[in-house]
């Protein structure tokens, strides 16, 4: 039986998203986590995933990992998601659905401007089965996606229950990064 965290959080991965195409690692001061890159996970995507999360979050009796596919910019897409997870570690903020992170054009110049999404929103994680949300249900999964700046205050005024009922509705593909504003 295995009791590595690590390790079995890898072999769930690698159950429901195939293989792995590449792993950077991203520091800051304090944290260093790891994000995996999967090709096949979602058709014309590229499916992030942090690895090295849990250990930081552990602590905070959240064991958990974050998600995020994009179909368009991907290195920007990862600069982002990344400085987002470190600014959620940093500042004590708690993993969960409805955490906005907001301030992607202070991490890459003109991104909200090149595709009309200016922060990331954090939830259950719905592209993948259930059983995927919970790693020996040890450590959780969640995901995020980028909304556009009429979406975020849509959000902060109206919560995140109706904001993803709105997006449900409509439909929505969250994983287009060039998507129009469903605000």
């Amino acid at each position: 039986k295995m009791n590595n965290l690590g390790e079995m959080i890898l072999n769930h991965y690698e159950k429901y998203l195939g293989n792995f195409i590449g792993a950077d690692p991203y520091a800051d001061d304090n944290y260093q986590i790891q994000l995996l890159g999967f090709d096949k996970a979602v058709e014309n995507c590229v499916l992030f995933a942090t690895f090295g999360l849990s250990k930081f979050t552990q602590s905070a009796n959240q064991c958990c990992e974050i998600i995020m596919a994009s179909d368009d910019d991907y290195d920007n897409c990862a600069e982002i998601f990344m400085n987002s997870i470190f600014y959620v570690l940093s500042n004590n903020l708690k993993f969960e659905k409805g955490l906005l992170i907001e301030g992607a054009d202070a991490i890459v110049e003109n991104f909200s401007h090149k595709h009309n999404k200016s922060a990331l929103y954090f939830t259950e994680q719905y592209i993948f089965p259930t059983t995927f949300t919970s790693i020996e249900d040890k450590c959780k999964v969640y995901m995020c996606f980028f909304v556009s700046e009429k979406e975020t205050q849509y959000i902060k005024q109206y919560g995140c229950e109706q904001f993803e009922d709105l997006l449900e509705q409509k439909n929505v593909d969250v994983i287009t990064l060039n998507r129009p504003s469903i605000i």
